[in-house]
């Protein structure tokens, strides 16, 4: 007889509550699916913005959570051909070629329905579409694989994607420097870009960017003055990479760019809000791009991120995130709220 899994769940029941964490049933991987032991799931800026309700309207409460993560296969579907019981692998919203499988749901004690997208994370197991799994390559630590799920790609994607050639006396800048941000000041580096600035609110955060490359760092109200003051030429600002999602922070971006300069933006920004920006600006030679993680292809550039991680190294990385047990993914949440941490990872072991 086949074995009954069940698992702990950390599951969202009401925007701007905690997560609640519950035992829940966990049906057979259908043919398309693996079964998947938790090992790290790092927290992301838009799993807050489910939680908060910034995405708008959820109708698919209650469910599950998280993106990005890494983990052991447990069990595999009867077409799922390229992974095996034990095998170390990435989990991520980021979609590799193939059909996506239906959506898995779980089952609480009352045999009640718990909804979760092709991928969660939040939970000590999980049912995954064979789409949004990749294998770990050699030599990846498994904490820091788990980057791999969204920060890494969705930083390094940026610059690699929409950062070209500069010359030696232009800069770059990162609004936000979260988890994301920190992965392209990471990208830029490696690119042998030395001009790179950083803007946010948060003092730690920025100290942290200094040690990863970053020239120069500006809260928000530093760099408007010093804009003011001509004291930072923007004639020389060749792309800012928006990451934060404020919109003060998007139209700041755009605004304080060379008149053929390029501004990427890629922040979550708040369901309903609006920015505002001159079009003869763009007109005139400037240039807006979006950016987000269904650009990329995961699985064909693996290998080149993870050669670009190997150059900083592993411990130093380590340093710049707060370890939480899975029982207090709810302190994490609140720290992350708060500024407290740049990107908690959630340890299952």
């Amino acid at each position: 007889m086949e074995k009954d899994y069940k698992a702990e769940f950390a599951i969202l029941k009401k925007i701007q509550k905690p997560l609640s964490i519950q035992n829940l049933r966990i049906p057979k991987p259908n043919d398309h699916q693996l079964l998947i032991k938790i090992k790290y799931s790092y927290v992301c800026g838009s799993q807050l913005n489910e939680i908060n309700g910034n995405k708008g309207y959820d109708k698919f409460l209650p469910h599950t959570l998280g993106h990005e993560a890494s983990g052991e296969v447990l069990k595999v579907g009867k077409k799922v051909n390229n992974f095996k019981r034990g095998d170390k692998v990435i989990l991520s919203w980021i979609k590799r070629s193939g059909k996506d499988s239906s959506n898995p749901f779980y089952l609480d004690d009352t045999n009640n329905v718990i909804n979760s997208g092709h991928v969660s994370t939040f939970s000590r197991m999980s049912l995954v579409s064979k789409s949004r799994v990749y294998k770990i390559p050699k030599k990846m630590p498994m904490d820091l694989a788990a980057l791999f799920g969204c920060a890494i790609p969705t930083g390094f994607g940026i610059i690699f994607k929409h950062v070209k050639k500069i010359k030696k006396n232009e800069f770059v800048g990162i609004y936000g420097v979260g988890g994301v941000g920190m992965m392209s000041i990471i990208a830029l580096k490696s690119l042998g870009i030395k001009n790179i600035y950083a803007i946010d609110k948060n003092k730690k955060n920025l100290n942290i960017a200094t040690k990863f490359g970053c020239k120069k760092i500006y809260s928000l109200d530093s760099f408007n003055k010093e804009i003011m003051n001509s004291k930072i030429n923007k004639k020389l600002i060749k792309y800012n990479i928006e990451i934060s999602g404020n919109t003060h922070m998007m139209e700041m971006a755009i605004k304080n760019l060379s008149s053929k300069g390029s501004c990427i933006l890629a922040g979550n920004i708040k369901h309903g809000l609006t920015i505002k920006f001159n079009p003869y600006e763009l007109i005139f030679g400037k240039r807006i791009h979006g950016f987000s993680g269904n650009d990329l292809s995961l699985d064909k550039n693996i290998n080149q991120y993870f050669r670009t991680l190997k150059k900083i190294n592993f411990n130093k990385l380590r340093k710049i995130f707060k370890i939480y047990k899975f029982n207090d993914i709810n302190k994490a949440i609140y720290d992350f709220n708060k500024g407290k941490t740049l990107r908690p990872l959630i340890n299952f072991e």
